[in-house]
């Protein structure tokens, strides 16, 4: 319906009428100043910041948390994870020392284009609540690439509930991590599915 500047076509709106995902997206294209919608535009879900109350709470195994406060219907924005955007080769190195520490508050950003760097979030100088969402093996949350900027190729990252949420359920997503030789990191998310660990 329109290219944001950047050649992108979305076939279908993204978002329905009470501004939630209409189907699992990898990545979704917002409106920017550069469209000629209104401010009012149901395609900037994630520009318009935060609208579910959350609430940071600790865990018996898994350390900090996060909650919902209220219901959160299927395919709503949940937060956007926030931080300091670095290369890959410097997070690689943080990540080593963040290992020996046994916490990492890293996720990785997929630009746009085959030519784009990689790059990933740190979250751990400054940050959100989002900092503290945790993994499990049966998420209620999906993490989806959001381009609001459509100058940049830069994504910004955002969860979306994957399906309803009640309240005071714990917030969570799959981190994706893939297995790495000689390393594990056991994972805590009591899930009937759980692989045990993240890797």
């Amino acid at each position: 319906l329109f290219d944001g500047g950047m050649g992108h076509f979305q076939r279908k709106a993204a978002y329905d009428a009470d501004q939630r995902l209409c189907r699992p997206h990898e990545s979704v294209y917002e409106c920017t100043p550069l469209c000629a919608c209104p401010p009012q535009c149901g395609n900037r879900v994630v520009q318009g910041g935060l609208r579910a109350r959350l609430e940071v709470f600790r865990t018996p195994k898994a350390g900090w948390a996060v909650r919902a406060v209220d219901a959160i219907p299927k395919g709503s924005f949940v937060i956007e994870y926030v931080g300091e955007l670095i290369p890959d080769d410097e997070a690689e190195e943080r990540g080593l020392a963040y290992d020996a520490r046994r916490m990492s508050r890293l996720m990785d950003v997929h630009a746009d284009g085959e030519d784009a760097l990689r790059t990933c979030i740190d979250a751990t100088a400054f940050s959100n609540a989002a900092r503290f969402v945790n993994h499990s093996c049966a998420p209620n949350c999906v993490k989806v690439r959001v381009f609001a900027d459509h100058h940049s190729r830069m994504p910004r990252m955002a969860l979306f509930a994957f399906e309803d949420i009640q309240p005071l359920e714990e917030i969570t997503y799959d981190y994706g991590y893939l297995n790495v030789p000689g390393k594990t990191l056991p994972c805590h998310c009591g899930a009937k599915n759980c692989k045990q660990r993240l890797y």
